[in-house]
């Protein structure tokens, strides 16, 4: 009986494997992963299929899905946003166990702004401390990695963080909040601002074969900049303390040269990045897309890794993120062969949803289950 058990088990085991492959070949487009060079990673039609909220905006949804069907759909759970879905491609939701396997011995570098550190950080939370942050935050006495504003200041917010790894993560970061003071010249109140090359905020994190680092970078000066003390410059400094970094970069680097020394010299086998919400790609040009394709494949060379763009989330407001956003980027960074992981497209859905459902905490920035699912999707492009 026994010997007959492990057989059908054997045998269910090897359907399994083959229905997996066929999904899996069915998958590639979605999630970015064909050889040969890829433009979007996911239809540009995305459409929400939330559960509980107003019958008239269910009609509505309905309605679109009928006449536009999507892939990517959201499901609810208690009344709130939970997991997403891309028609004919079911994804792998990894445990804590099996993400730390896939990446143990791997290197894995982001680049972007306040949106990629926010993924990051969601990230880190569950590889470190074995759980993902609260979907939606706001928790007494635990305010939230995936939202600064819950913190009681800029700095608050960045010590805060680093010291839930317990000391696992390296954190050069500084910054400065905003505050209001009255101009007499202009007899009216000014907000200060502090200027982007006096905020600090690079991060690497170290746990046995675990490596997982992200880079601040932001349109508004161009660059990436830091601290000796820190991967990949300790250059025999003692690093300074998270939130009390706050003295002149000791290196700045403009995009593409950030990607072929510090970024490069990390020696990633993924390298995420993202331009963020600081313009459109288009800011740079082609020339400097082009270089920039170039050097992200070269930061990833010698260790045969793979550079995936990350397009920007949906956004509301004047300033709101299109599809185009992204457009110049992804023509130069695809032709070189990147990946692409279409976060765009997993978040554009979330914005037809009513306001108070709207994973949301301003018109730019989700709540942590957005980016928990944004890294389950990593996870699948990297471990699959």
């Amino acid at each position: 009986m026994e010997d007959g058990k492990a057989v059908a088990a054997v045998a269910a085991a090897r359907q399994w494997r083959a229905a997996a492959a066929l999904t899996a070949i069915a998958c590639l487009a979605l999630l970015g992963l064909q050889v040969q060079p890829l433009g979007f990673s996911l239809r540009l039609v995305a459409v929400t299929n939330m559960v509980g909220h107003q019958q008239a905006k269910q009609q509505q949804q309905q309605q679109q899905q009928q006449q536009m069907p999507g892939d990517v759909s959201w499901s609810a759970l208690n009344g709130s946003v939970d997991q997403f879905t891309i028609r004919g491609c079911p994804l792998r939701r990894f445990s804590h166990a099996e993400a730390v396997q896939c990446l143990a011995g791997k290197r894995l570098v982001f680049v972007g702004d306040s949106i990629t550190r926010y993924q990051y950080l969601t990230l880190l939370h569950f590889l470190d401390r074995r759980q993902w942050p609260h979907p939606s935050g706001n928790q007494p006495g635990q305010p939230s990695v995936a939202n600064e504003h819950e913190w009681p200041s800029w700095n608050a917010f960045l010590r805060g963080t680093s010291r839930l790894f317990g000391g696992r993560e390296l954190c050069d970061c500084y910054r400065e909040d905003l505050f209001q003071y009255f101009d007499p010249r202009f007899r009216r109140f000014v907000t200060w601002k502090p200027p982007e090359e006096e905020k600090f905020e690079n991060r690497h994190y170290r746990s046995g074969n675990l490596s997982v680092s992200h880079f601040t970078f932001t349109t508004e000066p161009n660059t990436v900049h830091g601290h000796f003390g820190f991967p990949p410059y300790e250059n025999g400094r003692k690093a300074c303390k998270p939130a009390a970094c706050k003295a002149a970069a000791d290196w700045s680097y403009h995009l593409a040269d950030a990607l072929r020394k510090p970024v490069a010299a990390m020696q990633p086998t993924y390298l995420v990045l993202n331009s963020g919400l600081w313009g459109s790609s288009s800011a740079f040009g082609d020339k400097a897309w082009r270089e920039i394709a170039r050097a992200g494949r070269a930061a990833v060379a010698a260790q045969q890794g793979r550079v995936i763009w990350r397009t920007t989330t949906a956004s509301l407001g004047k300033a709101a993120v299109g599809r185009d956003h992204d457009t110049l980027a992804l023509q130069h960074t695809t032709a070189a062969g990147w990946g692409v992981l279409d976060a765009w497209a997993i978040t554009n859905p979330l914005l037809q949803l009513l306001p108070g459902a709207r994973p949301m905490w301003d018109p730019r920035h989700f709540t942590a289950v957005v980016y928990r699912e944004l890294n389950q999707y990593l996870l699948n492009m990297i471990c699959q």
